[in-house]
């Protein structure tokens, strides 16, 4: 038998994706209408049909806990951060590393409009999450934010904390800047875990130290570094 916080899991992950109760009834094989009142409860579902909802959702029905292998895809929408804390308390564990991601601003101008995105890392969890743009009644219009304050921090997650060390998780912390094309890979969910993890482990801001360390790697030495900064561009080509 499954336990029986299950509707509470299985609601809170159909929130995440901000698709609608049809779609996923639609996946499982169940009714629209019999799935919604079950998420109301209002009505009961069989054993086997909750097991089909928590599998397309991604969740082990025998242990609950989301796939590790893949990379989960969570729209948060800012003016409701109760469900994703909800959600963070139930899945992820402590500590839970996060990050902004920006485009390259040397890439193409289209980037500019790029989706707003944090990366976090939680145990054996991958998770990107997308800031949902639109409330879904205009009374829900999230209040605007004070100046430096992030669209989202650590601070709603299980010992949550940012990957750019001593910043603290309610403030606003350096974002990754990554190739725009990586942007959409993430939103997409066309990355690997290595990728998501390459990504997220990149340096930001830049430190010498890392500098140091990277040259080192590559059999540099600090004037073959000089020469290279001193030499013009074209030249380096």
């Amino acid at each position: 038998m499954i336990p029986k916080d299950f509707r509470r899991l299985v609601r809170l992950l159909i929130e995440l994706t901000d698709r609608p109760i049809l779609y996923w009834a639609s996946l499982c094989g169940i009714h629209p209408s019999n799935a919604a009142n079950w998420l109301r409860g209002r009505d009961t579902l069989s054993d086997e049909n909750i097991a089909r909802f928590l599998k397309v959702l991604s969740v082990d029905p025998d242990t609950l806990k989301l796939d590790p292998s893949r990379i989960h895809i969570w729209i948060v929408a800012t003016h409701e951060p109760e469900t994703l804390k909800e959600a963070g308390a139930e899945f992820l564990e402590s500590p839970s590393v996060m990050a902004t991601v920006s485009p390259d601003p040397t890439g193409p101008s289209s980037m500019i409009q790029a989706p707003q995105i944090a990366l976090v890392r939680s145990g054996p969890l991958r998770i990107v999450l997308l800031r949902k743009l639109f409330p879904t009644r205009m009374s829900d219009a999230p209040q605007n934010q004070k100046a430096g304050s992030p669209w989202i921090s650590p601070s709603l997650l299980p010992g949550g904390r940012w990957k750019a060390e001593g910043v603290s998780p309610s403030e606003a912390a350096p974002p990754l800047i990554i190739p725009g094309p990586f942007i959409f890979d993430l939103v997409l969910g066309n990355m690997s875990i290595e990728g998501f993890d390459a990504v997220l482990d990149k340096a930001a801001p830049w430190d010498w130290p890392d500098v140091i360390r990277l040259a080192g790697r590559k059999g540099l030495t600090a004037r073959d570094v000089a020469e290279m900064i001193q030499k013009p561009r074209s030249s380096r080509n």
